[in-house]
């Protein structure tokens, strides 16, 4: 029980993250495309790399990777919203920006996340 406590109290403060930044992202951008997703989504995808290279190395303690790694990013970033607004963008005819959509979250996600873990190593001087 004493676990999902644990994720529970980081999933509250990613969802909260969420919705600010994906606001913040989306009021910045001025636009109808989904800017704010895509800013979580990869803001996520680096903050995953670095949170789970700091934690191996770090030693971090399981309730620690529970609470952010789990809890707070599985909360921050959300991948129903992505596959929603990418199904959205096609039913209104909007193919190019679909696919510009879901390229923008995958590859550069995939790529953050080794960016973020390789951060780690650059901070640590290896």
């Amino acid at each position: 029980m004493e676990r999902w406590l644990w994720i529970m109290a980081g999933g509250a403060l990613g969802a909260l993250g969420r919705y600010w930044v994906s606001g913040w992202v989306q009021q910045w951008a001025g636009s109808s495309f989904p800017w704010g997703t895509v800013g979580v989504n990869l803001i996520g995808s680096f903050l995953l790399g670095f949170v789970i290279q700091a934690s191996l190395i770090g030693g971090w303690t399981g309730e620690l990777r529970l609470l952010v790694a789990v809890g707070f990013l599985g909360a921050f970033t959300t991948f129903s919203t992505f596959a929603f607004e990418a199904l959205e963008l096609l039913r209104a005819g909007q193919g190019a920006e679909a696919l510009a959509y879901v390229g923008l979250n995958l590859v550069l996600g995939v790529l953050l996340v080794a960016l973020g873990m390789a951060a780690v190593a650059a901070l640590r001087g290896a």
